[in-house]
């Protein structure tokens, strides 16, 4: 309150000067003539900007959020088989694969006695619970994505989540004052947040869902199940479609997630734009008049006194060249119609610029490594390739997930399905392979061609050469004939030209004659036409200094008539002051008299009454002496 109280005295005392001083002076009433007779525009806007984030990306992530409490609450897990090979005394268990090793290991043999095979050392077994399978390590993937995506969402909403007011100001003036033009143009915005309860409330639950999202990750990356998969092998995609992704509800789900932030790279929001006309009120207006006043004013003033300094500043001087008019334009020009699609090959088109797209950067990155050109695309074709390989990968890996869907989980494979899988991959390979061999076909054609070309184009340089040396021995000797004929040509044409050189003399003789003629004219014409002009020039100029002359005489009589009625007035008002000053110093100087007076009168009578009581006591005091004698 105390800061709108200080802007309302500073206001008060600023418009009180101000318009003491536009009743002073003629300069204001001057400038306003003039900037008042000019073109003056006033724009002024409010424009509330309400933000309205969508969330469909936080529901999304709430919803799958409980299959990753029940994932991690109750993670899956494998045993592991750690194999050692200890003497025989210490061993404490045994199976098949402990006979199968001893007995292509026949050195860890000790001794047969009686059929009895008694080992020096035998492989054991022993089994432990691992949980780093590929499936949890998926699980601890996502919950790191998951931090990165809703630590950034959570910063990039926080910084965002308010919405604001702007109030734009405008006023642009084009005036003309002291022989010059003055363009003018004053410009305000005012920011401030919009103060709607509704609007804080929704943008508050909207940000405290984001910041619970936060923290339940927070609170997974915090607990046992991350802690067990510390230091596990983060899992990159192509993710594995394993039959626990495939078949289990809460996996599914988690692979829906993965899916769901590789696709959500943005947050939407609308905007809720409120736009109001504000009116100019004819204070307000008087102000924004008073504004362009002390503006021009306080500019005008500072030039004026550092004129000196400007001009002995460094002066830049250029050429303004003239403006070029063209008769087209390129964006102008009619194109050829494109031919019309029928066969769509969007698919094929989206496939080719991503590889593109990632080849060259790819490439880009290893030459800003300073690796040298021909490295770097030897490696960037053999990381395009791995992607190519990967795809054949994957086509083993989906005839592995049929034949796993076919046969039923819990019964094993017998001969024939071995023998039908293995024809099926045989098949696959040869088709890999015969893909490959295409491929690797064209490369070679392709070089082959290239090769051919590089001939071709060689073959052409040296005919081309051939052909140059030739036409220029042909041009030289036809030069040698053409000299000759020339020598010959030159005597017979010489009696032409001096005939031609008579004619040309009288000619010339008879032009030159002509073009004095016109020159002298041409400067009698240009004299006249320079003492016009000079004439007009110095009527033009004595007609201007009259203006300014009666202009600059009629601003010093209206001043000088100011000042005289001022100084009248400031007489006057003198004069008046001193008739009060001296009838209240005759009136005081009165009440000063009498309250002397008054003073005086009291002093006798008081003196009086003392001097009779004092008397009246020595008499009293005599008596009693006279008495008491």
């Amino acid at each position: 309150m105390k800061k709108r109280d200080d802007l309302d005295t500073f206001y008060s005392y600023i418009m009180s000067s101000l318009i003491t001083a536009e009743e002073k002076e003629n300069f204001p009433r001057y400038f306003y003539n003039s900037f008042l007779a000019g073109e003056n525009i006033v724009y002024h806007k409010s424009i509330a900007e309400i933000k309205k984030f969508n969330d469909d990306w936080i529901t999304t992530l709430e919803t799958y959020f409980p299959s990753i409490d029940r994932i991690i609450g109750n993670p899956f897990s494998t045993l592991r088989y750690d194999e050692e090979i200890v003497p025989v005394e210490k061993a404490r268990k045994i199976n098949s694969t402990s006979v199968k090793h001893l007995a292509a290991n026949t050195h860890l043999i000790k001794e047969v006695v009686n059929d009895e095979v008694i080992p020096k050392k035998i492989l054991t077994q022993q089994s432990e619970i691992e949980y780093g399978i590929y499936e949890n390590r998926f699980i601890m993937t996502l919950i790191n994505r998951l931090i990165t995506f809703l630590s950034n969402r959570y910063e990039v909403v926080k910084s965002n989540i308010d919405s604001y007011e702007r109030k734009h100001l405008n006023l642009k003036s084009k005036f003309n004052i002291f022989e010059s033009e003055v363009a003018m143009d004053i410009d305000l915005v005012f920011k401030s947040q919009i103060d709607d309860a509704n609007i804080k409330e929704r943008s508050k639950i909207y940000l405290g869902r984001v910041t619970n999202l936060t923290r339940m990750v927070a609170g997974y990356k915090n607990s046992p199940f991350m802690k067990m998969l510390e230091g596990q092998k983060p899992v990159k995609p192509p993710i594995m479609k394993t039959n626990i992704i495939l078949k289990n509800p809460d996996f599914r789900n988690a692979y829906n997630l993965w899916l769901f932030l590789d696709h959500c790279d943005s947050i939407f929001y609308d905007i809720d734009v409120e736009e109001r006309d504000l009116d100019v009120a004819p204070a307000y207006m008087y102000n924004l008049n008073q504004i362009a006043l002390i503006t021009y004013a306080l500019v005008l003033y500072n030039q004026k006194i550092s004129k000196k300094q400007y001009d002995a500043s460094n002066m830049i001087k250029y050429e303004r060249k003239a403006t070029k008019l063209i008769k087209s334009h390129a964006m102008d020009v009619v194109e050829n119609p494109a031919a019309i699609v029928i066969e769509d090959n969007t698919i094929n088109e989206y496939y080719l610029e991503q590889n593109k797209r990632v080849f060259k950067q790819k490439l880009e990155e290893l030459l800003g490594e300073d690796i040298p050109y021909e490295e770097a695309l030897k490696k960037a074709l053999t990381q395009t390739i791995g992607i190519t390989n990967s795809l054949f990968q994957s086509v083993f890996d989906m005839a592995q997930d049929e034949a796993a869907a076919a046969a039923e989980p819990v019964e094993k494979k017998n001969l024939i399905d071995k023998l039908v899988d293995a024809k099926k991959k045989a098949r696959i390979a040869q088709i890999i392979r015969e893909t490959k061999e295409a491929d690797y076909k064209e490369s070679v054609n392709l070089e082959k061609k290239q090769l051919q070309e590089i001939s071709k184009i060689n073959t052409r340089i040296i005919k081309e050469s051939q052909r140059i040396r030739r036409q220029l021995q042909d041009k030289a000797r036809k030069e040698r004939l053409n000299k000759s004929l020339e020598e010959t040509k030159k005597d017979r044409d010489q009696a032409k030209e001096k005939s031609k050189v008579l004619e040309k003399n009288l000619k010339a003789v008879q032009d030159h004659v002509e073009s004095e003629i016109v020159k002298e004219e041409k400067k009698v014409n240009e004299q006249l036409l320079k003492q016009a002009e000079k004439e007009l020039i110095a009527a033009e100029k004595a007609r201007a200094r009259a203006e300014r002359q009666e202009l600059v005489r009629r601003l010093k009589e209206e001043r000088k008539q100011a000042l005289e009625a001022e100084r009248q007035r400031f007489q006057a008002h003198r004069e008046l002051i001193r008739d009060k000053f001296k009838e209240m110093r005759e009136k005081i100087i009165a009440f000063e008299k009498k309250r002397r007076e008054h003073e005086i009168l009291q002093l006798r009578e008081t003196y009086q009454k003392l001097r009779e009581q004092a008397i009246a006591r020595l008499k009293s005091s005599y008596s009693q002496t006279v008495q008491s004698t």
